[in-house]
Protein backbone atom coordinates (compact mmCIF):
# COMPACT_ATOMS: atom_id res chain seq x y z
CA UNK A 1 0.00 0.00 0.00
CA UNK A 2 1.23 3.08 -0.80
CA UNK A 3 1.27 6.72 0.35
CA UNK A 4 2.00 8.03 -3.29
CA UNK A 5 -0.77 8.45 -6.02
CA UNK A 6 2.13 9.03 -8.65
CA UNK A 7 5.26 7.45 -9.87
CA UNK A 8 8.12 8.99 -7.52
CA UNK A 9 11.18 9.60 -10.06
CA UNK A 10 14.61 8.06 -9.00
CA UNK A 11 17.03 10.17 -7.36
CA UNK A 12 19.58 11.41 -9.71
CA UNK A 13 23.04 9.56 -10.22
CA UNK A 14 26.28 11.27 -10.82
CA UNK A 15 29.42 10.31 -12.28
CA UNK A 16 31.35 12.14 -10.41
CA UNK A 17 35.41 10.99 -10.81
CA UNK A 18 38.03 12.50 -8.34
CA UNK A 19 41.10 13.80 -9.36
CA UNK A 20 44.25 12.89 -7.54
CA UNK A 21 45.36 16.24 -5.58
CA UNK A 22 49.12 16.79 -4.64
CA UNK A 23 49.87 19.82 -2.03
CA UNK A 24 53.39 19.24 -2.52
CA UNK A 25 53.78 19.07 -6.12
CA UNK A 26 51.31 22.59 -6.14
CA UNK A 27 53.23 24.56 -3.93
CA UNK A 28 57.18 23.84 -5.58
CA UNK A 29 55.20 25.32 -8.98
CA UNK A 30 54.22 28.09 -6.67
CA UNK A 31 57.18 28.46 -5.35
CA UNK A 32 58.62 28.28 -8.69
CA UNK A 33 56.87 30.66 -10.25
CA UNK A 34 58.05 33.10 -7.04
CA UNK A 35 61.63 32.79 -8.19
CA UNK A 36 60.65 33.52 -11.32
CA UNK A 37 61.40 29.61 -13.04
CA UNK A 38 59.23 27.63 -15.77
CA UNK A 39 56.27 26.57 -13.95
CA UNK A 40 53.18 24.76 -14.93
CA UNK A 41 51.04 27.71 -13.57
CA UNK A 42 48.28 29.01 -15.42
CA UNK A 43 48.88 32.82 -15.98
CA UNK A 44 46.41 33.95 -13.78
CA UNK A 45 47.94 31.99 -10.93
CA UNK A 46 50.89 33.21 -12.08
CA UNK A 47 50.05 36.66 -11.71
CA UNK A 48 48.34 35.80 -8.15
CA UNK A 49 51.53 34.43 -6.49
CA UNK A 50 53.39 38.16 -8.50
CA UNK A 51 50.72 40.22 -6.34
CA UNK A 52 50.97 38.38 -3.44
CA UNK A 53 54.72 38.81 -3.45
CA UNK A 54 54.24 42.49 -4.57
CA UNK A 55 51.86 43.03 -1.81
CA UNK A 56 53.89 41.39 0.81
CA UNK A 57 51.78 38.59 2.03
CA UNK A 58 52.34 35.12 2.36
CA UNK A 59 50.36 31.80 2.33
CA UNK A 60 50.42 29.36 4.91
CA UNK A 61 47.93 26.43 4.92
CA UNK A 62 45.71 28.43 2.48
CA UNK A 63 45.40 31.34 5.10
CA UNK A 64 46.80 34.96 4.35
CA UNK A 65 49.26 36.40 6.81
CA UNK A 66 49.53 39.73 7.72
CA UNK A 67 52.86 41.22 9.26
CA UNK A 68 52.66 42.28 13.10
CA UNK A 69 53.08 45.83 11.88
CA UNK A 70 49.77 46.46 10.54
CA UNK A 71 48.12 44.31 13.65
CA UNK A 72 49.92 46.14 15.80
CA UNK A 73 49.23 49.81 13.59
CA UNK A 74 45.58 48.84 14.22
CA UNK A 75 45.45 48.09 18.18
CA UNK A 76 46.84 51.52 18.23
CA UNK A 77 44.91 53.08 16.01
CA UNK A 78 41.61 51.67 18.09
CA UNK A 79 42.81 51.89 21.22
CA UNK A 80 43.73 55.93 20.18
CA UNK A 81 40.35 56.33 18.89
CA UNK A 82 39.14 54.65 21.98
CA UNK A 83 41.11 57.21 24.15
CA UNK A 84 39.95 60.18 22.50
CA UNK A 85 36.63 59.25 22.80
CA UNK A 86 36.61 58.40 26.61
CA UNK A 87 38.55 61.83 26.78
CA UNK A 88 36.10 63.90 25.31
CA UNK A 89 32.94 62.26 26.74
CA UNK A 90 33.91 61.92 30.57
CA UNK A 91 36.50 65.22 30.65
CA UNK A 92 34.48 68.04 29.31
CA UNK A 93 30.99 69.06 29.33
CA UNK A 94 30.04 67.45 26.30
CA UNK A 95 27.91 65.02 27.92
CA UNK A 96 26.58 67.84 30.08
CA UNK A 97 25.39 69.74 27.07
CA UNK A 98 24.14 66.88 25.32
CA UNK A 99 21.58 65.36 27.69
CA UNK A 100 20.35 69.13 28.37
CA UNK A 101 19.61 69.62 24.41
CA UNK A 102 17.63 66.68 24.87
CA UNK A 103 15.92 67.67 27.94
CA UNK A 104 15.26 70.81 26.27
CA UNK A 105 13.72 69.17 23.28
CA UNK A 106 11.81 66.58 25.14
CA UNK A 107 9.88 69.41 27.42
CA UNK A 108 8.51 71.49 24.70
Amino acid sequence: MGFFMFHRPEMPKFNYIPRYYNPEKEELERRKAAMGLDSKLSDSERLRVQMRQRWGRSIDDGKLKQGYSMKWLRIAIIVGISGFLISVIFFTPFLENFVTMFLKMGGK
